[in-house]
């Protein structure tokens, strides 16, 4: 048995009502940066501090690039960067109204249904093709 096409529609359109849904929410976030400091063992460490040891891997690298060693700094200078990077963010959301919200929050949640409804209604007629 194949598939019907209003179950490509209710699928597609719930796809279309999640990420209208996403897009709203998404849109009402700021995303704000600023200075970071790492507190380790009850020092804090400033934000620049980190590339130390992403130059000191890329300074092994160079003079040994089989050194498993310098590959392993260098590997976890660049992962305390970028989570730097990640954890100076700062997330917050404007003010919006109940009703933007609800309808945020209904787009998602109707669209997530539809999919899951298209998709479920595929399987059964899968497994009764099949029998």
């Amino acid at each position: 048995m194949e598939k019907k096409s209003s179950d490509y529609i209710e699928f597609y359109i719930g796809l279309i009502a999640i990420a209208a849904g996403l897009f709203f929410l998404l849109s009402k976030a700021v995303v704000r940066s600023g200075f970071y400091t790492w507190s380790v063992g009850g020092l804090s460490v400033s934000s620049g501090v980190v590339i130390i040891p992403l130059m000191a891997g890329v300074i092994g690298l160079v003079h040994n690039p089989k050194s498993f060693f310098a590959k392993l700094i260098t590997i976890a200078g660049s992962i305390f960067i970028v989570s730097s990077i990640i954890l100076n963010i700062r997330i917050s959301f404007t003010t919006t109204t109940m009703f933007d919200y609800v309808v945020m929050m209904i787009l998602m949640a109707s669209g997530l249904g539809l999919m899951l409804k298209a998709n479920s209604m595929a399987r059964e007629e899968n497994k009764n093709s099949k029998k």
